[in-house]
């Protein structure tokens, strides 16, 4: 869904309006349906627009009820009798985010912001149009704050934050140089080039969430990223596009969440963890320092390693290793 806080459409508009220029294939009867937004394959709706590229995603078709659909040929038949029109596409998720950037763009309000008297806000400091403060929100020097951002009472921001397409809890704190809702790392390459995937969602931010300096955490390209209550984010932490954090979450430095993962509650991660995208990892998960998680992990598990996996497992990889490579002893020769 698109936030209207944030984002304006200019849809509806025709099939044949968003494929202008898309070397694509659309039977030509179906050129007058409209579509007024675009969506994920798993939420789409009647009136809706998306794409489908990735196999794997096959179970997300499950629940979409898209008017129309970027395709590719080869997996054209797997929308069978869903009713959905399929413009078959070389690039379905480039051509996907071609007419995105005609049907969603971010709106420019003169709406003033909501400031009350207890809110220190530092001189140097930006305040976008449309923004709210809660009370008692701390906002230091040479922050921006962008237009239509909420941010609940009791929060502090240090200096040199960004903060945009956000929705921030009560009693946060975000230290020195993050930057929340900034558009996530996502491209992709069609006939006409390279385009940068436009991302239309937002951040939400829980209540009493740490979030360290250097950090960024990107806004969802569709839907939200969303960290629950009580997280707790290291500096120098990376928490890509429509991830889902749980609640009492903690995340040591340089760790690096890939887009679209589901992390559970109260999941420990030590310093510069890196997971792979659309993963879901499990409640009470604990992850060792520098592991490379490239599977879903289950709840209430200890993982490390690299590729990731349980820690008992790797602790008998790593001991078979060293057997292999130690040099046998004065006398074990001939043994």
């Amino acid at each position: 869904m698109i936030d209207p806080q944030f984002y304006a459409s200019t849809g509806p508009l025709t099939l044949a309006e968003l494929i202008e220029g898309l070397n694509v294939d659309l039977d030509p009867k179906f050129y007058d349906e409209t579509i007024s937004s675009p969506s994920d394959l798993k939420s789409a709706s009647i009136g809706q627009l998306s794409f489908f590229q990735d196999k794997r995603r096959k179970s997300d078709l499950e629940t979409c009820k898209a008017t129309a659909c970027f395709v590719t040929e080869r997996l054209a038949s797997q929308l069978g009798d869903k009713h959905i029109l399929p413009i078959i596409s070389s690039s379905p998720r480039a051509h996907f985010a071609r007419a995105c950037a005609k049907l969603v763009h971010p709106i420019e309000s003169d709406k003033t912001p909501s400031i009350p008297k207890s809110a220190r806000v530092h001189d140097t400091a930006v305040i976008g149009a449309a923004v709210v403060l809660g009370e008692n929100v701390k906002i230091g020097p040479y922050c921006v704050i962008e237009q239509g951002v909420t941010i609940g009472q009791g929060t502090v921001i240090e200096s040199h934050v960004r903060v945009s397409f956000a929705k921030i809890g009560k009693n946060c704190h975000i230290k020195a140089g993050a930057v929340i809702g900034g558009a996530g790392f996502g491209v992709a390459k069609d006939e006409i080039g390279i385009i940068d995937i436009p991302h239309m969602g937002r951040v939400i931010v829980g209540n009493r969430v740490s979030i360290g300096s250097q950090t960024c955490v990107d806004r969802g390209q569709l839907g939200d990223t969303v960290l629950a209550n009580d997280v707790k984010i290291d500096n120098l932490v990376q928490v890509g596009h429509n991830v889902t954090i749980g609640a009492g979450s903690m995340l040591a430095g340089h760790t690096g969440i890939s887009g679209s993962c589901v992390i559970g509650s109260n999941v420990q991660m030590g310093g510069n963890v890196g997971i792979a995208d659309h993963l879901t990892i499990g409640d009470n998960v604990m992850i060792a320092a520098r592991a490379g998680v490239m599977h879903n992990i289950p709840k209430d598990e200890v993982w490390s390693g690299i590729p990731a996996m349980p820690i008992r497992e790797h602790m008998r990889v790593i001991n078979a290793t060293r057997k292999l490579v130690q040099k046998p002893k004065q006398g074990d020769e001939n043994a």
